[in-house]
């Protein structure tokens, strides 16, 4: 077997791929085995980066920065994953930048350590307001209709149900009475509360 002279990691592991005829080095094997691990949990995990990275982080005994990027060199090397969020993709573009400014910070670089801490604060929305926190005013309570008869009032069921809902539908009943005794039909409200009223049927 040939022994690999790339100039990067993922570029010997893609040739290893390619290739039968390939050995890698004891470090790069370790490193395609934690990538392959990756990818298969990311796969699993419908693309989903935060549960793989505590996986690997256990699995592997690694740190959870070398978690982000096995899992983003896992993408690099074996191709994007179906169904990976948002919150990975933006992990990725985050080490990928952080790489970037270490290199530019050797180089004394300012313009492109700028350009570095740029694709950080947007990736993770630094430049807003606390983006993980819901704005109050869209969110709307949920509507509950909820429907009852006079004899419930009466009943010994009404008695079982919160003190301050029993207090709200005695005032609503109160303000309905009040309506009622207003209104035209007020000489019939007996009958229409009665529950055992009964009827004849009227025959011609």
């Amino acid at each position: 077997m040939k022994s690999l002279t790339s100039d990067t990691i993922l570029e010997r592991i893609k040739v290893y791929y390619l290739s039968g005829n390939i050995k890698l080095s004891e470090h790069d094997e370790k490193v395609r085995c934690r990538w392959f691990a990756a990818y298969s949990m990311l796969n699993n995990q419908r693309g989903v980066s935060r549960e793989v990275v505590t996986m690997l982080m256990k699995t592997h005994d690694i740190s959870e920065a070398q978690a982000y990027r096995d899992v983003y060199n896992c993408t690099r090397c074996f191709g994007p994953v179906r169904g990976m969020d948002r919150q990975a993709i933006r992990n990725m573009v985050t080490e990928w930048a952080i790489e970037d400014y270490r290199k530019a910070s050797v180089m004394n670089d300012f313009r492109a350590k700028d350009k570095a801490l740029d694709k950080i604060i947007k990736a993770n929305n630094l430049d807003k307001e606390d983006m993980e926190l819901p704005d109050p005013s869209k969110i709307q309570p949920p509507v509950q209709l909820l429907s009852i008869n006079y004899s419930f009032l009466t009943s010994e069921y009404f008695k079982l149900i919160d003190p301050k809902a029993q207090e709200a539908l005695l005032k609503l009943n109160e303000k309905v009475m009040a309506l009622i005794d207003a209104s035209p039909i007020a000489e019939y409200k007996n009958i229409l509360l009665a529950d055992d009223t009964t009827y004849e049927d009227v025959t011609d």
